[in-house]
């Protein structure tokens, strides 16, 4: 957690010390990742980098806490039916997929920034900045799953906590296809309809399961 004194600093400076950590972060894995460069790119003296953080790991975290909260901000402003009247759980759950692909659209630093991530070489600080960031995903959809069983929209005969377990695994899988495409494929990814069309049939199996219907009961 960085220490009162960044936050007490102007948010012109605040702004150009977390771009210039998240450039650095997006190119080079953290054991390769320089504080050196980061205060190079930001314009300050390196003293003044311990006032403000603990150490690097202090900073990378902060950035990817910033990272989700940015995108779970972005959610609620394009998503009003998550929260509104309108909330039906498989057509919002479709909207928030499309909105995730706007998302990294509209950030191409952060989308570089998971990359690097989820590449990253450091298994341990991989486990822990996953482990401090899943509460608010879970929490994200744990929220949709009790809207949808409130309203009706879901199985009442399906565990919730296995619901919960299949859609964190969900969330994995569709990024795993991301970033299982090789780097002329993820420069396409935006104007190909291929991973579109993955989310919809992933969505589809989630709303009517393996079984054959001429088979249930």
């Amino acid at each position: 957690m960085p220490t009162q004194t960044f936050f007490n600093l102007p948010e012109e400076k605040r702004n150009r010390i977390l771009e210039a950590a998240t450039q650095e972060f997006a190119a080079y894995a953290f054991d390769q990742a320089s504080i050196a460069r980061i205060i190079e790119q930001a314009g300050i003296p390196r003293g003044s980098f311990y006032q403000y953080f603990e150490n690097l790991k202090d900073l990378y975290k902060h950035i990817f806490n910033l990272a989700v909260e940015k995108k779970l901000l972005y959610f609620d402003a394009k998503v009003p039916d998550l929260h509104g009247d309108g909330f039906e759980f498989f057509s919002t759950l479709q909207r928030l997929f499309a909105v995730g692909l706007e998302f990294a659209q509209d950030h191409p630093e952060l989308l570089a920034l998971g990359d690097r991530f989820i590449k990253e070489s450091n298994l341990q600080l991989r486990k822990e900045v996953m482990a401090e960031q899943a509460s608010k995903t879970t929490g994200f959809y744990r929220a949709m799953l009790q809207r949808g069983f409130e309203l009706g929209q879901l199985d009442p005969a399906v565990d919730y906590t296995t619901a919960l377990f299949f859609m964190r695994g969900m969330h994995t899988a569709l990024t795993d296809a991301y970033l299982a495409l090789g780097p002329s494929d993820q420069n396409q990814f935006f104007e190909d309809e291929s991973y579109q069309e993955t989310i919809h049939k992933v969505l589809y199996l989630l709303a009517h399961g393996l079984k054959a219907k001429e088979a249930i009961p």
